[in-house]
């Protein structure tokens, strides 16, 4: 009886020992794939994790485990002036989401947007305020703009960018081309958030064909795209959720037809009022720009880097007309914006609601003019190597 109850014990110590064994091998296993660089890792890198590793609750939480099996750990940080992370605090923050000490903490639950403007990696530029970061139209009423006469866009489509979609180098488009400026609309009546329309003379395909125009005069091949989405996604059964992905249609058939197209820009109007998207420089009013870079995609450094050319170019010469660059997640929208098709693909927010006509076209010039001129620094790096 007692060599029985000898066997079962052992059984069970060894059934401990084994799990043991097992955990400690599934811990440094996962702690080897989370710590895998994303360059090295392609396949198995998520955006989640990459989150956890960053988080500071995350990294308090390992110190705190750490240091309750390792006495030294807990000692040298009390040596070197590092306060050890409280286990009541930890849990408060787990729980509730605020951490304590950090009344930022409080308002990023409560204001949109403020989580990513305290983190100090999105925005970037002179005119970083709170209050200055892009702010999205809500969805236009699809069924009105359905029955909004469409007349006024053929003579234009006729009239301007006509270059053969083969000699292009630049293309313009708009996910979404509804977006309209108020001063451009005839109903004077009309609410901010009712700032839409399918007339090219009143949205922002107006912008793109002003900078279509002001690169073809610095001899920039440019193709711009001036398809009335609305009906477009209407014709598909989509909705305005849709529009990216109608959009990435357009810009793969412009890249298979044509080899040269390097520059793809989606041109966008932001929702905020006047005082925030219009700059005066040297006795001319300017609508101001804003570039959005999707960093939901691994490549998403190169476009990036590109909008950081564009924006310095700009701001060596128009202090104050660029307000800056926003990096923008999924958790933030759509997070890609197409740019994982190419290293220079940029979503550029082109003044607000409140923008009139001569303001864009002071813009189109400079935008003109920095892209032209990168475009011709980037040949002749082509014609070097």
């Amino acid at each position: 009886m007692a060599l029985q109850k000898g066997g079962l014990v052992f059984v069970k110590i060894k059934y401990h020992i084994i799990t043991y064994i097992i955990c400690v091998c599934l811990i440094f296993l996962l702690v080897s794939f989370i710590s895998v660089s994303n360059k090295q890792n392609g396949v198995f890198h998520f955006a989640a994790i990459n989150e956890l590793t960053e988080s500071d609750l995350i990294s308090e939480s390992l110190v705190l485990l750490m240091s309750s099996e390792i006495p030294q750990l807990k000692q040298n940080l009390n040596e070197n002036n590092i306060n050890s992370p409280d286990f009541s605090s930890l849990m408060f923050a787990f729980t509730s989401g605020i951490t304590p000490k950090n009344f930022t903490s409080l308002l990023e639950l409560e204001l949109p947007g403020m989580k990513s403007f305290s983190n100090g990696v999105h925005l970037q530029g002179s005119d970083s305020e709170l209050t200055a970061m892009p702010v999205e139209s809500p969805p236009p009423d699809f069924d009105k703009l359905l029955k909004e006469d469409g007349s006024d866009n053929q003579s234009e489509q006729e009239g301007e960018t006509t270059q053969e979609t083969s000699d292009a180098e630049v293309f313009i488009y708009h996910s979404h081309a509804w977006e309209a400026f108020l001063p451009l609309l005839d109903d004077e009546e009309k609410k901010p958030s009712e700032a839409s329309s399918t007339n090219n003379k009143e949205n922002i395909v107006l912008a793109g064909s002003m900078l279509a125009d002001q690169l073809e005069k610095r001899g920039v091949n440019t193709l711009h795209d001036k398809t009335n989405v609305t009906a477009s996604l209407n014709e598909k059964g989509w909705g305005p959720g849709n529009s990216y992905e109608f959009s990435r249609q357009s810009v793969k058939e412009v890249m298979s037809s044509n080899d040269n197209v390097s520059y793809f820009i989606d041109i966008h109007r932001d929702a905020l009022r006047k005082d925030q998207t219009t700059v005066t420089i040297d006795g001319k009013d300017y609508a101001k720009l804003f570039f959005i870079v999707g960093v939901g995609h691994e490549d998403y450094e190169k476009n990036l880097k590109f909008a950081k050319e564009l924006n310095n170019q700009i701001e060596a010469k128009y202090p104050g007309l660029s307000k800056g660059i926003y990096e923008k997640s999924k958790s933030e929208g759509n997070g890609v914006y197409n740019q994982d098709i190419s290293g220079r693909s940029l979503l550029i927010e082109f003044g607000g609601i409140d923008n009139n006509r001569e303001e864009l076209s002071n813009t189109a010039e400079v935008m003109a003019e920095v892209l032209s001129e990168h475009q011709k620094d980037a040949e002749k790096v082509n014609n070097t190597d």
